[in-house]
């Protein structure tokens, strides 16, 4: 299985459009979909918004399924000073014999040993690109 690591604010949203939970940017949504369908990846939510913000998940699974997509699973919420790179090092462990490759798409870089290898960095003022889905893509194929 390939797995993308998504995250939210930065990623589906952006400075831009003032980082609403309302996700406004079509663009976004059409290039994690483009993702999705050139690699048949499955999202696993890593983003803040998979712990409480029930209104703003709610929305996010709404434009999610708008598109035809779907998240089939969040990374564990860690206690202590976890960073996000360690809670998707637990859901690798937890999974491992099922994932072939990973992106992690965020616009942070606290991805720990993932950090110059799995994750591609988003720009939070623009949010996903069309450079960055084609490297994600490129990663999730080679």
């Amino acid at each position: 299985m390939k797995v993308i690591f998504l995250d939210v604010d930065g990623v589906l949203n952006s400075k831009q459009d003032g980082n609403s939970i309302k996700l406004r940017t079509d663009s976004h949504f059409r290039l994690l979909q483009e993702i999705v369908k050139a690699t048949g990846a499955k999202i696993v939510l890593s983003s803040s918004w998979r712990a409480g913000f029930a209104k703003a998940r709610n929305t996010l699974l709404n434009r999610l399924k708008e598109y035809g997509l779907e998240i089939m699973d969040s990374t564990p919420v860690l206690s202590g000073l976890s960073c996000r790179g360690d809670e998707i090092r637990q859901w690798l462990d937890d999974n491992k014999k099922l994932v072939e490759r990973f992106v992690i798409l965020d616009d942070d870089d606290d991805m720990e040993e993932f950090t110059g290898t799995n994750l591609v960095q988003t720009d939070s003022e623009v949010g996903l690109q069309e450079m960055e889905a084609l490297r994600c893509i490129e990663m999730l194929n080679s």
